[in-house]
């Protein structure tokens, strides 16, 4: 479907006027800001001004680098999901500024011919072009995400992908190109008509009059006027849909809107429906927890479980709006906003939390120390990455202690028996720490909890609950370097559907912001690293390579629904069958991929579904996300930068320390194993539908 007026009308019904309004109006203000330094100041200068040092930013990274400093003035434009289309349209529309004035396709350019590029682009567009590119990208983007499936035939949500006929998964890539340049010339036109209604915001920064012209421009441009929310503002505020602790709902009440769903959460009493306790870390540790670290390990639980039973809205859409108690209100009051970014930001989620006091003994607060030497801390989940990583650690001859989560013993078990093969094959003891978080399985306890939903868009925040984990591990063993494993395709998680919401597992964002936040809790710089930021699966794999390690490989889990694997392939009537992959979810696909990479096949796993000889067997479901999976690798693949940069904006990445061109020419490489494999292993009848659709 690509009818610009009906995927608008889809989009507008379900957003209120004042979110558009701080969505439309606060970005345009924030790109005019940022041209018009460019216009009348030196390149340096300009961005010093709007925020950021110039030695930092070439034109792989200004995108993303103009979009934080956005966030930071309007850091509600972050949630999903006006967040996510705010985001790729502001960053579209730099990458369009970037080179339109070269015409060139390649964004390997220095810093003088980047200010050349801006400052041509500005003046030949003029104020008023640039915001009506950023109209057409804005408007495009409502509209992909709109251009979804529909699910509510389905009893769980698997999420959303990107289609534009009911066989999505027969569109051809080239056929997909016209589409969407279809979709844009229609959002173009419609561009020039809104146009007018937001000069005239430009003009008059007047919030209420600002406001109706945003209305009367959607009215005039789609026929549709947004719906009205009554104090959006104040809702947000005083909303709850998860509460830790036994305080009655009625009583809550008084001074929260308290959702009729609203989830509660028992930790440390005497009937908990939280399985977590302090007990294995301290037996470890051989002393007692300080209680402000108790806090941030009640934190990271209650946000892990907080996302596996809060639902998202059919737009994706999901508050999560917490109140818990901790030892230490005030410490943490003081940072509420920095925990609730980092956690919105780590799965595009509205995330808002709340504390009052609990009624418990706390420590004194005191200096927390660490130091730089050999030791380390390593996340260890049981993944390919995570053993990986293990191996990496030990090579490099330094001391880890490997902290892992779990929720059920099965996967506790995969863990030790890992660790286990790495001491006879290394020939000395490591230290392994395994806390378990989830629901208690007593069912009789009065408030216990059902299974959580069965999506693959839950444990959007379980990267939290583990560094929460590791820095705990590291702050009470003085440990200053934290290390996370983590292949850089999975560690950005990019949108490869367009119209999904993925979790940005180990981006270089979270990883700052979290740092940032333990520093102004416990006052002290942590280092975490994920040395495979620039390295693809197939290469992480590649450490295993050796005739040693080998056999590790089928002992790893990396699929997304390990723990169910068993029990279908039971109601499939396959006997005996004892994998823990179902082979079809994209977890699933990449680590085949990456085993095909380093040679390694025969070495692999079981899998319940060989998709390379049964795709036309598949559900629709899974079809369609594999085809969009490998139209993304095949863009990666065949455009060039610039085109690639504003076709998959997330690849833009503005941090220190980060190498943009380098991420780009790692997706390369990671978009070359994907095709590779699938070229090598498919049957015939893939081979034709891979030949004529992905073409």
């Amino acid at each position: 479907m690509t009818d610009v007026n009906l995927l608008m009308a889809k989009a507008l019904s379900s957003l209120d006027n004042y979110v558009l309004h701080r969505s439309l109006c606060g970005t345009a203000f924030a790109i005019v800001e940022f041209c018009n330094k460019i216009k009348k100041h030196s390149f340096n200068s300009s961005l010093k001004s709007f925020g950021f040092e110039s030695e930092k930013i070439n034109a792989w990274a200004l995108p993303d680098a103009v979009w934080s400093r956005i966030c930071l003035k309007y850091p509600e434009l972050n949630f999903y999901p006006l967040g996510t289309i705010t985001e790729r349209a502001t960053k579209k529309t730099i990458v369009r500024l970037s080179f339109f004035a070269s015409g060139k396709n390649s964004l390997n350019i220095g810093e003088k011919e980047l200010s050349r590029n801006l400052r041509i682009s500005i003046k030949s567009l003029q104020i008023k072009g640039v915001l009506k590119l950023f109209l057409i990208e804005y408007f495009f983007e409502m509209c992909i995400d709109q251009n979804r499936r529909s699910w509510k035939d389905l009893k769980f949500d698997l999420g959303f992908w990107y289609n534009f006929s009911k066989d999505g998964y027969f569109v051809s890539l080239l056929n997909e190109r016209k589409l969407r340049q279809t979709l844009a010339n229609q959002c173009e036109e419609k561009a020039g008509i809104f146009l007018p209604f937001l000069m005239e915001c430009m003009e008059e920064r007047d919030f209420t009059r600002n406001k109706q012209r945003i209305s009367d421009g959607f009215v005039r441009t789609f026929g549709i006027l947004p719906p009205k929310r009554e104090n959006l503002k104040n809702l947000r505020k005083s909303f709850l849909n998860v509460i830790v602790g036994t305080k009655s709902f009625s009583e809550l009440r008084k001074s929260y809107v308290v959702d009729k769903k609203a989830k509660r959460f028992l930790l440390h009493t005497e009937d908990p429906n939280i399985s977590f306790s302090f007990d294995t870390l301290e037996r470890l540790l051989r002393h007692n927890i300080h209680s402000l670290i108790k806090d941030l390990l009640d934190i990271g639980t209650t946000v892990y479980m907080a996302d596996l039973y809060t639902k998202r809205e059919f737009s994706l859409e999901r508050r999560v709006s917490i109140l818990m108690p901790v030892r230490h209100p005030h410490v943490w009051s003081n940072v509420q906003k920095e925990l609730e970014h980092a956690v919105s930001f780590l799965g595009r989620d509205n995330f808002s939390i709340k504390f009052i006091k609990r009624k418990e003994k706390v420590d004194k607060l005191r200096r927390f120390s660490v130091k730089l030497d050999n030791r380390c801390v390593c996340l260890f989940s049981g993944g390919l990455d995570s053993l990986a990583g293990a191996v990496w650690v030990l090579d490099h001859k330094l001391d880890p202690i490997f902290v892992s989560h779990y929720s059920s013993n099965i996967l506790v078990g995969i863990q030790k028996s890992l660790i286990s093969q790495l001491e006879k094959i290394y020939n000395k003891p490591l230290q392994h720490l395994g806390l378990r978080v989830s629901k208690t399985g007593d069912k009789k306890i009065k408030n216990s909890l059902s299974a959580p939903f069965r999506s693959v868009m839950i444990q959007h925040l379980r990267s939290f609950l583990f560094l929460s984990l590791a820095t705990a591990v590291a702050l009470e063993s003085k440990i200053k370097k934290i290390y996370v494993f983590e292949n850089g395709p999975v560690a950005l998680n990019p949108l490869f559907s367009e119209a999904r919401v993925n979790t940005r597992t180990a981006h270089p964002h979270f990883l700052v912001r979290f740092k940032e936040l333990v520093k102004a809790v416990f006052g002290i710089d942590i280092i975490i690293e994920n040395p495979f930021l620039y390295h693809t699966k197939g290469e992480v794999v590649n450490i295993l390579a050796r005739q040693e390690l080998q056999g590790l490989v089928a002992k790893t889990v990396s699929c997304w629904n390990w723990s169910r694997v068993p029990l279908w392939a039971k109601q499939r009537g396959i006997k005996g069958f004892k994998g823990r992959h179902d082979g079809e979810c994209i977890p699933c696909i990449i680590r085949r991929s990456a085993v095909h990479h380093a040679r390694l096949w025969e070495k692999d796993t079981n899998y319940l579904i060989n998709v390379f000889n049964q795709f036309s067997k598949l559900q629709r479901d899974n079809r369609t996300m594999i085809a969009d999976f490998l139209r993304f690798c095949l863009n990666i693949k065949s455009l060039s930068d610039a085109e690639l940069l504003f076709h998959t904006p997330d690849l833009s990445v503005y941090e220190e320390g980060v190498n943009p061109q380098e991420l780009m020419r790692m997706y390369k490489r990671h978009a070359k194993e994907a095709i590779d494999c699938f070229r090598a292993r498919s049957n015939k009848e893939f081979q034709r539908i891979f030949a004529s659709v992905f073409r």
